[in-house]
C-alpha cells in the first residue's frame, strides 16, 4: 500500500510539475519559477483581502447575511484550515522545505487563493470524470451481486437505470420512480455497502476529494462527509430554489458543481477559470476578463440545477432519506 502510494504521488508529483513547467511556453525555467512564486504571493494578497472580507461579514446581523455571505464565509474557514497546517509546516526548520512538494502533489489542499487558474479547470475535468464513471461502476457492482436475495432488486435498478437513458424527459422519469427506487437504493446499495472503489468515484464527484483519501480515509470516514454534505446541500436547497434566476454564472457553476452536477463541461470549466483570474486581477488593479456564454447554456445549467433540487426534494419525503440514490442522480440527468 505504502509502494502504491509512493509511485502514485511521483506521478502526480511529475504531472504537475510538467503542467507548471508548460504555463509559459517560451520562458526561460528562471522566468517561469518567478512565475509560480509571483502567483503564490498574489494569492496570499488574496486570502488577506478574504480575510478581511471575512471580517466585515461577521460585524453584519445575523438575519441580515446573504447565501453568499455564507458561501464566503465557509469558503474562508475551509482556506484557513487548510492553510494554517501548510504555513506551519512551510516555516519548520528543514522540513519546511517539502511544502512547495506538497503544493505540487496535492495541489487541490491548496487554500483557494493559491490555486491556478488551469489548475481550477483540471481539478473540474477531473471531478467530472469521477462522475461520469459511477454509472459504468453501479452496473459492474450489480453484474458481481452473487445474494440470490438481492439479485432481483440489482436487476430492477439496472432497469431503472435503462430506463432513464432510453427516455426524452430523465426528469419526469426518475421523479415518477422515486418511491420505489428510493427503497431499492436504501435496501441494497446504502453508503455502508457500497464497493469502496465505488464510494471513492461519489466521494470526487461531489465533494472533490484527491488521491489522499483514498488512502487516509476509512469508510466511516468517507461516508461521514458525504451524510454531512447531503444535510448541507438539502439547507442551501431551500435558499437557492426561490433564487436561481438571480443567480451570476460563477455562483450558478459553483451551485452545480457542488452537487455533483457536470453539464457543458467546457464552458464551466471557462467560468472557473475567468472567475480565478479576475480575482488575481483585482489584487493587482489589472482589468477584468469576461467571456462570452450563450444565453441558452445558462438556461440548461438553471433547468437542470432546479430539476436537481427537486429531486432531492423529493425523496427528503421519504422516511429514511436514501442519500445513496441522490448521489447518484446528478449522473443520471447528465451522462
Amino acid at each position: 500500500m505504502q509502494n502504491l502510494c509512493v509511485f502514485k504521488s511521483s506521478k502526480i508529483l511529475h504531472r504537475n510539475i510538467h503542467s507548471l513547467s508548460s504555463l509559459r511556453e517560451k520562458g526561460s525555467f528562471i522566468s517561469r519559477i518567478r512565475y509560480v512564486l509571483n502567483h503564490y504571493w498574489i494569492g496570499s494578497k488574496l486570502l488577506y483581502d478574504n480575510y478581511k472580507t471575512a471580517r466585515e461579514i461577521r460585524k453584519k446581523d445575523v438575519n441580515s447575511l446573504t447565501r453568499l455571505d455564507y458561501l464566503t464565509l465557509e469558503q474562508f474557514r475551509y482556506d484557513i484550515r487548510i492553510g494554517a497546517p501548510f504555513v506551519l509546516l512551510f516555516a519548520m526548520p528543514i522540513i519546511g522545505y517539502s511544502a512547495p512538494l506538497l503544493a505540487l502533489i496535492a495541489p487541490k489542499y491548496l487554500p483557494s487563493t493559491l490555486i491556478m487558474p488551469k489548475q481550477k479547470v483540471e481539478f473540474l475535468k477531473d471531478d467530472a470524470t469521477a462522475s461520469s464513471s459511477i454509472i459504468d461502476s453501479l452496473i459492474k457492482l450489480s453484474k458481481c451481486q452473487y445474494d440470490s436475495e438481492k439479485t432481483h432488486d440489482y436487476i430492477s435498478i439496472i432497469q431503472f437505470v435503462n430506463k432513464i437513458f432510453s427516455t426524452n424527459d430523465r426528469f419526469e422519469s426518475i421523479m415518477s420512480s422515486i418511491e420505489g427506487t428510493s427503497l431499492l437504493f436504501n435496501r441494497n446499495l446504502n453508503l455502508s455497502s457500497i464497493d469502496r472503489q465505488h464510494l471513492l468515484l461519489i466521494h470526487q464527484s461531489i465533494l472533490h476529494s484527491s488521491f489522499i483519501s483514498k488512502y487516509l480515509l476509512n469508510n466511516y470516514s468517507i461516508i461521514k462527509q458525504i451524510e454531512n454534505w447531503q444535510s448541507r446541500i438539502f439547507i442551501d436547497d431551500q435558499i437557492l430554489i426561490k433564487n436561481i434566476d438571480k443567480l451570476s454564472r460563477y455562483e450558478l457553476v459553483l451551485s452545480l458543481y457542488s452537487r455533483g452536477i457536470y453539464l457543458h463541461l467546457n464552458e464551466m470549466a471557462d467560468v472557473f477559470k475567468y472567475e480565478q483570474i479576475n480575482h488575481f486581477n483585482r489584487i493587482e488593479n489589472k482589468k477584468t476578463e469576461s467571456i462570452e456564454l450563450s444565453e441558452n447554456i445558462s438556461n440548461d445549467w438553471k433547468q437542470i440545477l432546479y430539476q436537481w433540487i427537486e429531486i432531492h426534494k423529493n425523496i427528503s419525503k421519504r422516511n429514511q432519506i436514501s442519500t445513496s440514490f441522490l448521489v447518484h442522480i446528478g449522473p443520471l440527468l447528465t451522462k
